[in-house]
């Protein structure tokens, strides 16, 4: 991501599901998809934990205080809900369903930045932060190898550019 677009995030995301989307999405690379089918039981503020994609990960203080502030907001709002989903909606909170992927969207995208585009870049960051190493991007991130190894050219392109030069794009 540009310098522009990380501030334009940090600048729209002006709710705490918003935040949380961002966080969920820049701090663990979790894809919109598992942003909004996060369930209750995927975060252990005990232990410090969250679960995204089946990986069992440390919770950071930036996910933690989004996760806080969300959960205080949706037990404001919807005290009763018996929906498991962390994110919930108007639509939502009296079902047993996840946001939608438009939800979802809306909350980062009025100006064309979308989650998956936020974990795109905290890939791509790391990669070039851990010197391209796509055995490490499987591992911290869980992405599959393929995955992984598209990152990897990337980022030794990205690292080998002189200053000032377009930078690639992730994929």
């Amino acid at each position: 991501m540009s310098d522009a677009e990380i501030t334009h995030v940090q600048i729209t995301a002006g709710t705490s599901a918003a935040r949380l989307a961002v966080a969920l999405a820049a701090v663990h690379a979790a894809r919109g998809e598992t942003i909004r089918t996060l369930r209750l039981e995927d975060v252990d503020f005990s232990k410090e934990r969250i679960t995204i994609d089946g990986n069992v990960l440390p919770m950071g203080a930036i996910t933690r205080a989004a996760l806080r502030s969300w959960l205080t907001e949706r037990r404001t709002r919807w005290p009763h809900t018996l929906n498991r989903y962390v994110l919930l909606s108007r639509q939502t909170a009296n079902g047993t369903s996840p946001v939608s992927a438009y939800f979802l969207n809306r909350q980062l995208t009025p100006h064309g930045v979308s989650p998956d585009r936020v974990r795109a870049g905290r890939v791509l960051g790391e990669a070039l932060a851990t010197g391209a190493d796509p055995l490490h991007l499987t591992a911290i991130f869980g992405l599959s190898e393929t995955t992984a190894v598209k990152y990897a050219p990337l980022a030794r392109q990205r690292l080998n550019e002189p200053t000032g030069q377009e930078p690639c794009r992730a994929p």
